[in-house]
């Protein structure tokens, strides 16, 4: 068997294999055997007709494909066990030549590469911003709204009432485009048209003066509504508002059904507040003291969306450095998984996603293909993470893995010990584990960023990251016909 390798430029190789005249004149024979045995030839008992006069019954052609058939598999899985690759999934079998000599044409996906530019020259300014004092008050505000005195009211909707409504909302535009680095760190691939942004039952919002809950624009649109009313709406994102900053300018229609009116008056802000929202307490707080714990928790909460943030954007200046192929069969399975969140999303609005093609006037081929730019930036960075992981000897103690386990199963309080043996199991061990091994490697990516990682002065550890197990199962299989048969 005579095996050539080609590498091609779509991360795959295609294998030209030539074999032995005998070995298919055997694979022949032995189909013949095996078709004769389902086939009734006058003058012969079942399988029992010469080779010869089961070719003239039934043809050569037909014997010589269902020996392709059979042979392709032997022979690609030979190949697979010679050649000098990893595949990344299963193969295709593209041709097969009778002459000069009999051969097969095979392609195979290989497993993805990354070569690591200098990530470790990354440098950004890290900052946190501060907590402000009118954070803090819509802070204690809300603390207030949890400890009002509240009456239904018969009038229509006004400032300072509490309503509760029923909610249906969905955007009624395209996504917009988004290019540039925007686009290359995008995670997850905006919500298509048709999607749903706001579904609630029964929510309760609160109108305060300066309030402007879920967009710009909702509060004005219910305020004189009456009891038992339903609206009808469309409201644009604005392009300013820094929580909506992924939709901005999209379009959504709202359907609201006014279904309470309350008045809600709120109690003092006083030291005897703050001791009765912090009575269970051992010591129960002063005013200020619940505003410096208040401003405390804020902070942290800033800080972690700030160090988010910051290990997001140093992660994509190191891919931007680094050289990453993979298949594209890696990239189809990315979008079959984001396919399949689309239809898991549309499942919970009662939809399906034939009936969601039909009401956006999109075909399955067109969604994938919105997708695909998202794929590739995730893939990207799932990938130089996985080699940032093996580079800096990032991993994760056991001592760590217990503590998480610990945490969890405190939160159950009395019943902590009986839920522990829940999330003390080898799969649950396995799952925190790459919970805990991303967050160590986040905060590595920080520390590089920010100057502050240790010098590596070893050579690095094999790869941490668990492998593509169904790429592993597959990669000596063949899927596919061969084209024309020569």
């Amino acid at each position: 068997m005579n095996i050539q390798t080609e590498r091609l430029e779509d991360h795959k190789a295609r294998f030209t294999v030539e074999i032995e005249p005998e070995r298919l004149d055997n694979a022949k024979k032995a189909a013949a055997r095996a078709l004769a045995k389902r086939v009734s030839i006058p003058g012969f008992r079942k399988g029992k007709a010469p080779y010869h006069l089961v070719v003239q019954y039934l043809g050569e052609n037909n014997i010589l494909q269902d020996a392709l058939d059979e042979l392709s598999q032997e022979i690609y899985r030979e190949t697979i066990g010679q050649a000098d690759i990893e595949p990344y999934g299963p193969g295709s079998w593209d041709d097969f030549k009778l002459e000069p000599s009999p051969t097969f044409i095979y392609t195979v996906p290989l497993q993805p590469t990354v070569t690591l530019g200098d990530y470790r020259s990354v440098r950004m300014p890290f900052e946190v911003p501060p907590v402000e004092d009118d954070q803090v008050d819509e802070a204690m505000r809300r603390l207030q709204e949890q400890e009002a005195l509240v009456e239904e009211s018969a009038r229509p909707v006004e400032i300072g009432n509490r309503v509760t409504i029923d909610i249906h909302s969905h955007f009624t535009d395209d996504p917009k485009p988004v290019e540039g680095d925007a686009a290359e760190s995008s995670e997850s691939e905006a919500p298509p048209k048709g999607m749903e942004f706001v579904h609630q039952h029964d929510g309760q919002i609160n109108l305060g003066a300066d309030d402007e809950p879920i967009m710009t624009g909702f509060k004005a649109a219910i305020l004189g509504a009456n009891a038992g009313q339903e609206l009808e709406f469309e409201l644009t994102v604005p392009e300013d508002e820094e929580d909506f900053s992924d939709i901005a300018g999209r379009k959504i229609e709202f359907h609201v059904t006014v279904k309470k009116i309350e008045n809600v008056t709120l109690p003092a802000l006083n030291d005897d507040f703050a001791a009765r929202v912090t009575q269970s307490e051992e010591k129960p707080l002063t005013l200020l003291e619940l505003r410096m714990r208040m401003r405390e928790n804020l902070q942290n909460a800033v800080e972690r969306q700030a160090r988010e943030r910051y290990a997001n954007e140093a992660l994509q200046e190191m891919v931007k450095q680094s050289t990453v192929s993979y298949p594209d069969a890696m990239v189809q399975e990315q979008i079959d998984a984001m396919v399949k969140d689309i239809e898991r999303r549309l499942q919970q609005q009662s939809l399906s996603l034939d009936a969601y093609y039909r009401l956006t006037g999109r075909t399955a081929e067109q969604l994938r293909e919105d997708y695909r730019e998202s794929a590739v930036s995730t893939i990207k960075r799932t990938l130089v993470l996985r080699e940032i992981v093996n580079a800096e000897r990032v991993d994760v103690s056991e001592d760590e893995i217990n503590k998480r386990i610990d945490e969890l199963a405190a939160s159950f309080g009395e019943q902590a010990e009986a839920f522990r043996g829940i999330f003390d199991t080898p799969n649950m061990r396995n799952s925190i584990l790459n919970e805990l091994l991303e967050q160590n490697v986040m905060n590595r990516v920080i520390a590089i960023a920010r100057g502050e990682a240790p010098v590596l002065d070893a050579a690095p550890v094999e790869a941490l990251a668990q492998p593509n197990t169904e790429a592993d199962a597959t990669a000596a299989e063949v899927s596919g016909e061969s084209g024309a048969v020569e």
